[in-house]
């Protein structure tokens, strides 16, 4: 009893304000009963549906007629435009950065660069045979940060 009262409570604090007839009521064997409702989202697509169902082309007047099928023709290529657009993207080379070379060619001139450094400092340099997983540089080093 405690949870139909608890549910009552419920119901009455989110419960809309007009009256609802429940959409289903279901009984149970040990005698309770449970009333189901329907959702904004249910009550949207039924109010949808009644809308296309009630539109019929053939019953309009020549302007609606024409924004009828302008409608549905620019609803089509928009779609129709949304699903290949990443196809389109892929194959005219889209998707990558337009300058992406010339960042590259920076950060390979810049390596370049920090090694000869490393090079001229000679007695802190690492060995280059060693790998950078193994290397132990030490903290405010010349190489700390670097590779």
């Amino acid at each position: 009893m405690e949870k139909d009262s608890f549910q009552q409570l419920e119901l009455e604090k989110s419960g809309p304000s007009k009256k609802t007839t429940p959409k289903r009521i279901i009984h149970f064997v040990d005698g309770d009963v449970m009333e189901e409702y329907s959702t904004e989202e249910e009550e949207e697509e039924k109010e949808e549906q009644n809308s296309k169902s009630a539109l019929d082309p053939s019953k309009l007047s020549w302007g609606s007629y024409l924004r009828f099928w302008a409608g549905r023709i620019i609803r089509t290529s928009i779609s129709t435009c949304e699903f290949l657009g990443g196809g389109f993207a892929v194959f005219f080379g889209l998707t990558q950065p337009k300058y992406q070379y010339v960042l590259n060619e920076y950060y390979r001139i810049q390596n370049k660069e920090s090694d000869k450094k490393s090079e001229r400092n000679g007695s802190k340099a690492q060995a280059t045979e060693v790998s950078n997983e193994t290397c132990h540089l030490e903290a405010e080093g010349p190489e700390y940060g670097t590779r």
